[in-house]
């Protein structure tokens, strides 16, 4: 009897827990209405081998808008504009277009730029101890098997969004860092447009 007790505690405060995080997450993501930044981004394996570096440019407006532009070591485009998502290869020639899930995703662009009320019917929320007081850090499991990754760390310090971390089912990492953050500046919806070139093959999914 006793055991069932501390068991149902032991429960109950794990929900509280889970619940105090996601409010927290909602509450900073939620002061987030636009959102410019650098990237970038570093993957690496199980081993923690280097296997990629990347760096580009990013624009977030909700609900629904982002552009996510890689410009080194090459060029790729991911846009959205609230109801279809761009996906832009020049070297390939080729754009892939999809239908944009308006609920948060999978994606670390959709958590940004969709609606964050909507992180608890996705995720799994944990917050972490950390030693820095104005440092933040939430643990986000997709409850979608078929998502992309395993688990999503992001990273805030104070009120501004620093960093993500991304790992998949191998093992492998994806460190996201940000930098030259500009928040709620006013960015005009044609940032989020894209007409395919007319030599690139369209790919509609």
């Amino acid at each position: 009897m006793r055991y069932m007790v501390l068991l149902a505690a032991v429960l109950s405060q794990v929900g509280h827990t889970e619940e105090l995080a996601t409010k927290n997450l909602n509450q900073l993501l939620g002061q987030i209405v636009t959102m410019r930044a650098h990237f970038d981004q570093h993957t690496l394996d199980a081993k923690n081998k280097p296997l990629q570096q990347l760096a580009g440019e990013m624009q977030v407006k909700r609900p629904g808008y982002f552009r996510w532009e890689t410009q080194q070591p090459f060029n790729q485009l991911i846009v959205a504009n609230g109801q279809t998502v761009w996906i832009y290869d020049p070297d390939l020639q080729q754009a892939t277009k999809q239908k944009l899930d308006k609920q948060v995703g999978n994606t670390p662009a959709l958590l940004l730029s969709g609606d964050s009320k909507k992180i608890a019917a996705s995720f799994n929320v944990s917050q972490e101890k950390t030693t820095n007081k104005q440092q933040r850090v939430f643990i986000l499991q997709p409850k979608d098997k078929e998502a992309v990754f395993d688990t999503l760390r992001v990273s805030f310090i104070g009120k501004q969004l620093n960093s993500m971390q991304l790992k998949d089912a191998l093992g492998q990492r994806t460190d996201i860092f940000f930098s030259q953050v500009a928040v709620n500046g006013k960015i005009s919806d044609s940032v989020f447009q894209f007409t395919p070139p007319k030599d690139v093959d369209v790919i509609d999914e």
